[in-house]
């Protein structure tokens, strides 16, 4: 195991009390019959607006697991301990979405709200992935803004991603930051806190890199929930092109149905029809105001950078609330509601480590990207081919890392797991999880019918707690996602 511990064992630390629970994990890599015992230190650490206590350490790995020596990196780690005496021993991990951020360095009130149900019989890790948050994040800041370099400017435009590629090789080699080089990371933290079982919890990305762990070290899970399920069969980005264009056609559907809309906005395929089309010419160009009552921006606007602003917007039920409005007004000749929406999507966040999502979109979803897939994917969808062919062009600037063949295929277990999909999600449609429950025989797939890519209301919360306490989830009562309401289209 390829790792330097800089502290011990803090001995009035957390309980890191183990029972190895075996579990029967079929057509996967099994884990090494033995794991050294590391031990590190945890120390007391403030959580950002919240007063609640936590425990923060740092794991020394390798960055080349393989070669077990050279340049030695950092991995973050954040513990909300269980709110019990005597915790269960086998925790939570949680693991980022993405790729690009980090989970430990995540974490604040509002994330300890969410978990302190969870936290009633088991410790809550947070890791920070390697080349994400305070683990040797890979930040770009030649990129920054990257999107709006140009008012709503080209998408990863390659002379930027050049740059911020040559000054990241300096201090990282960009190979080494694949999903399952950084799931050994994991496991390296889960045997250095004491742990010899662990359950999972992923959204997202984060669900991918969840399957990833169960699948090179099956012996270490208990159990697992993914929300918005994502598979290295989705290719991303090649079929948010698809996934965005159900989420539309849903919202359209819903808002046809609903009287207030429907009265507002009578045709809203037409409405769109008619924007599309105005891009026939080339980019469109319009003033946007300033609120500060300066000069006017002058925005020039191309189809691909519309439409991804548009599918963005269909990630929340909140901002979606405001599309039939923004494809009506924009219909008419005014960009200002979309201009106004987009606006805060046009820079990346800071937290974002673009240099880490490109080592590992590049080397897993890219590197096996076909020509007629990028055609075939996109055929019927606003979306087309563009965002995917940014991305390649995109990855030609960047260095590719090693996947393991067994990375692109089903991963077969017996552990217990719960699988949320939203009906609406534009990122992750559910029939991802429905696929990756053939191979988990005691998977439960919970279809939310009025949920977008997001999994985080109080209802679904709750069920993933209850999941977790029983270790199962067939007895599970599901009902109170029925409850979960679309919020109401906005129509001035």
């Amino acid at each position: 195991m390829a790792l330097r511990i800089r502290e011990a064992r803090h001995g009035g630390g957390l309980t890191w009390l183990g029972a190895l629970v075996m579990i029967v994990s079929a057509c996967a890599t099994p884990a090494p019959a033995t794991t050294p015992a590391p031990t590190l230190r945890l120390t007391r650490c403030q959580v950002a607006k919240s007063t609640a206590e936590a425990r923060c350490g740092t794991l020394e790995v390798f960055e080349d697991r393989a070669a077990k020596t050279g340049r030695v990196i950092p991995i973050n780690i954040l513990v909300l301990p269980a709110l019990t005496e005597r915790p269960a021993p086998d925790p939570i991990f949680v693991l980022a979405g993405g790729p690009g951020f980090g989970a430990a360095s995540a974490v604040d009130g509002n994330v300890v709200d969410f978990f302190r149900p969870m936290r009633r019989q088991r410790d809550v890790v947070f890791v920070d992935q390697r080349g994400t948050g305070e683990s040797h994040r890979l930040s770009c800041p030649q990129a920054a803004g990257v999107g709006a370099s140009t008012p709503f400017g080209e998408m990863l435009p390659a002379d930027r991603i050049r740059a911020c590629r040559e000054a990241l090789e300096k201090t990282a080699d960009l190979r080494l930051y694949t999903t399952s080089i950084a799931m050994d990371d994991v496991d390296d933290v889960r045997a250095a806190l004491g742990y010899s079982t662990i359950n999972l919890y992923g959204v997202s990305y984060g669900s991918l890199a969840a399957m990833e762990y169960l699948r090179r070290h099956p012996r270490r899970v208990r159990s697992l929930a993914l929300g918005g399920v994502a598979t290295p069969a989705q290719k991303l980005p090649l079929q948010f092109a698809a996934g965005a264009q159900a989420a539309l056609d849903h919202l359209l559907a819903d808002c046809a149905a609903d009287e207030p809309c429907r009265g507002a906005f009578p045709d809203l395929a037409a409405d769109l029809a008619t924007v599309l089309t105005r891009f026939d010419a080339g980019p469109v160009t319009f003033d946007l105001p300033r609120a500060t009552g300066e000069t006017a921006e002058h925005v020039s606007l191309s189809q691909a950078l519309f439409a991804e602003h548009l599918r963005l917007m269909l990630y929340s039920l909140r901002s979606a609330s405001r599309v039939p409005l923004i494809l009506h007004r924009t219909a008419a000749g005014d960009w200002g509601p979309f201009a106004r929406a987009a606006s805060p999507r046009r820079a990346l966040p800071p937290t974002f480590a673009l240099g880490m999502y490109l080592s590992v979109t590049c080397s897993e979803s890219i590197a096996v990207i076909t020509e007629e897939e990028i055609v075939q994917a996109a055929r019927g969808s606003f979306v087309g081919e563009d965002r995917t062919r940014v991305h390649v062009r995109a990855c030609r600037e960047w260095p590719r890392g090693a996947v393991p063949a067994a990375f692109y295929e089903p991963v077969a277990s017996a552990v217990p797991a719960l699988l949320l999909s939203g009906e609406l999600d534009a990122a992750t449609p559910a029939h991802y999880a429905t696929t990756l429950a053939r191979g988990l025989p005691n998977a439960r797939q919970v279809l939310i019918r009025n949920a977008a890519h997001e999994y985080f209301a109080d209802c679904l919360r709750d069920l993933v707690a209850e999941f977790f306490a029983q270790g199962s989830a067939r007895d599970l009562d599901t009902r109170c996602v029925e409850t979960l309401r679309r919020p109401p289209f906005v129509t001035r």
